[in-house]
């Protein structure tokens, strides 16, 4: 009988050089046995992987093809082109790819998760959350597939989930650098930062050119206070990677630029390139800016902090109609019969912390006032908890009006979310700046709650929020002048109106003043709250906790007056904006 294809032994050889990493001799192998057999489908994928090795990627995608044109129900060619398409920028094909392997094959664990990995690169993270599940019911002990999961979770906002994932890829795989380094990251995102440092430093320990963890651990030591040993970290990082744009930035707001700083000439290299993805622009843009501020270049400053919103607004596709609807059907529920407040008695047997809301604008000092609040002895300062946003979107409020059940729902999940902190202070602070949208429901919800509401210079504030790179997607208003100031109005309007429908019950606090008046204002604060006055209150720089906003420099420093006239330093750019907010 004649010999169609290579023998057995012939591919097992060609697939050890490979696996050995002897490229070149894998080459010349494979494009002999190719040229001798070019009907067999086997060569031809392995072929595509020895390109891939050598970044070949133009040949590997050939071969590949060429591999699928032989054998059209190849599902390991069709994964593996999907693999190729993604490094080469077609999201779109490659998915295509992996959806056909899987077709083929629906059992095929690694084709699932590959398409969790291009699902969640291209923002559809629901989708590839879904995937990463398929691999694992396929594949229970799929370390891989287990680490991919625990981090889009994380990005979801969803790090309790995350962590549970991250820790099974790791009982699984224990030397699994990604998986350390994910949970490091999970664990700062909850607010656990020396857990988060254990985890990256372990991940180090594993790989020590592993840029991203020393990117993660700087985050974390930054949240921390730590901010000498961030910029370290952060340079240990630019070290191995120096076209990381992300970590450029990151480090921009560590330091102080001097004007022959050799990290401002990198950038402008790294920023003048043609295929730079969008995304590294914005960051270098937004470093840039940082660092001619610093030297005093105001107007190139401007122009980088002009480049890198627009850009940061074309990639989130933001619309400030869908604020102004919002706020629209906010006003409206709470303009009809609204239930009465839920006495808490009614609706536990066991006692629970009391929530303290600190709310207002984006930069108008909240993250400032929760760390006054949390250097009390019976305080815990949770952070930005996305917990009232979650609570208040499960109960479908915007479609019908309020019923007394909606209200206990979002009490329950609240609380219950609250409780899962672990906290054992009497207080806990929520400073999601943005429950400002939610003090109807608070109100009615959760009515021993306290509000604290952060005013601050209109000016100052509206700028403070269009100069700041925010990591979440949710400040979309804050990269357009015009949208930031349309937001601002919107805010003062529905400030008003909670401010008449519940008169007394919100409690304003003015950012400058404080400033000014350090003690009688922080004594006026906890005497709001309902807690006795302790010292360290004034010290709130001292206190040992992790903050995760871009305020995190400033709350490390003691109190410091002026930093509502910074804006002034622009003020010739900013002349509309200064106009549309003369009434506030």
């Amino acid at each position: 009988m004649k010999n169609t294809g290579p023998s057995r032994e012939q591919l097992m050889g060609l697939t050890t050089l490979y696996k050995q990493g002897r490229l070149q001799e894998a080459l010349s192998q494979g494009e002999a046995l190719a040229k001798q057999f070019p009907n067999e489908p086997i060569t031809a994928n392995l072929l595509g992987a020895v390109y891939v090795e050598m970044g070949r990627l133009e040949q590997a995608v050939a071969s590949y093809k060429r591999a699928l044109q032989i054998r059209p129900d190849f599902a390991e060619a069709h994964s593996n082109l999907g693999n190729v398409l993604k490094r080469t920028g077609k999201p779109e094909e490659a998915i295509a790819s992996y959806r056909r392997a899987l077709q083929i094959r629906p059992d095929y664990a690694e084709a699932h998760c590959n398409l969790g990995d291009i699902l969640n690169e291209t923002g559809k993270h629901g989708e590839a959350v879904e995937s990463y599940r398929r691999a694992l019911d396929v594949k229970p002990d799929f370390a891989v597939a287990h680490n991919n999961l625990g981090t889009v979770l994380n990005q979801l906002g969803r790090p309790e989930e995350a962590i549970s994932s991250l820790a099974r890829a790791l009982q699984i795989q224990p030397n699994l650098a990604e998986a350390h380094n994910n949970l490091g990251a999970a664990l700062n995102e909850l607010g656990k930062p020396d857990a988060a440092i254990s985890s990256l430093t372990r991940a180090l320990q594993i790989r020590p050119d592993y840029a991203e963890a020393h990117s993660n651990l700087g985050d974390a030591l930054n949240n921390l206070g730590m901010s000498e040993q961030a910029r370290t970290t952060y340079e240990n990082a630019l070290r191995i990677n120096p076209a990381y744009a992300a970590v450029h930035r990151s480090l921009s707001a560590v330091k102080t630029f001097q004007d022959s700083d050799p990290q401002i000439s990198q950038m402008l290299q790294l920023v003048a390139r043609n295929n730079l993805p969008e995304a590294d622009r914005v960051h270098l843009n937004f470093a840039l800016a940082k660092a001619h501020e610093d030297i005093g270049d105001y107007g190139r400053a401007f122009s980088y902090f002009a480049e890198g919103n627009r850009l940061r607004k074309q990639a989130l596709n933001y619309d400030i109609s869908s604020a102004q609807a919002l706020f629209a059907r906010i006003k409206s529920t709470f303009s009809m019969n609204v239930p009465e407040p839920i006495a808490p008695a009614d609706t536990e047997t066991t006692e629970h912390q009391v929530p303290v809301f600190v709310l207002g604008m984006p930069r108008s000092g909240t993250t400032l006032v929760e760390q006054i609040l949390a250097s009390h002895s019976q305080v815990h300062g949770a952070g930005e908890l996305i917990l009232l946003g979650q609570s208040i979107h499960s109960i479908n409020w915007a479609s019908t009006q309020l019923s007394s059940d909606q209200l206990l729902s979002i009490r329950k999940s609240y609380l219950s979310g609250l409780a899962r902190l672990g906290a054992c202070e009497s207080y806990v602070t929520d400073k999601m700046p943005i429950n400002f949208c939610w003090i109807g429901f608070i109100l009615a919800a959760i009515p021993e709650a306290r509000i604290v509401h952060v005013k601050r210079d209109a000016r100052a504030t509206c700028w403070s929020n269009f100069k700041h790179y925010f990591s979440d997607k949710g400040n979309g208003f804050a990269y357009d002048l015009q949208d930031v100031s349309m937001f601002y109005g919107m805010y003062h309007d529905l400030m008003a109106y909670w401010h008449e429908k519940y008169p007394d019950r919100i409690y304003d606090l003015d950012y400058d003043t404080l400033t000014e008046h350090q003690e009688e204002e922080t004594r006026r604060l906890l005497q709001h709250v309902g807690l006795n006055w302790e010292g360290q209150c004034l010290e709130f720089h001292k206190t040992r906790r992790a903050v995760q906003t871009a305020s995190v420099t400033q709350v490390r420093q003691k109190m410091y007056q002026g930093s509502s006239d910074e804006w002034r330093r622009y003020e010739g750019h900013l002349g509309s904006l200064v106009e549309s907010l003369r009434d506030y």
